[in-house]
């Protein structure tokens, strides 16, 4: 089973459409850097990464391909099914 499951609206920051998680599962991280993930959005493959907000939350990001593919707007729920990418031994997972 994944260890972040999760629906959340897709909001724009900045110039970036994303995801954010809920801060009680940006905790199944780990980390409070970027950390690699894979999964599915709305039954999408996902491969990424997470990145954190500075407030101890996580968001993904969602680009203009994965938007048309799923035909999603801005304030559309989205259902976000994400497990984290094992780290490469002698690696980092932020990259």
């Amino acid at each position: 089973m994944a260890a972040i499951h999760f629906a959340g609206p897709l909001v724009k920051r900045g110039n970036y459409y994303c995801v954010e998680f809920p801060r009680f599962l940006s905790s199944e991280l780990k980390s409070r850097s970027r950390v690699k993930v894979q999964g599915t959005i709305n039954g999408g493959d996902y491969n990424g990464s997470a990145f954190p907000t500075g407030d101890g939350r996580h968001f993904i990001m969602i680009n203009a391909r994965l938007r048309r593919k799923l035909d999603i707007e801005v304030g559309e729920e989205v259902v976000v099914i994400l497990d984290r990418v094992p780290q490469e031994e002698g690696g980092r997972n932020d990259s």
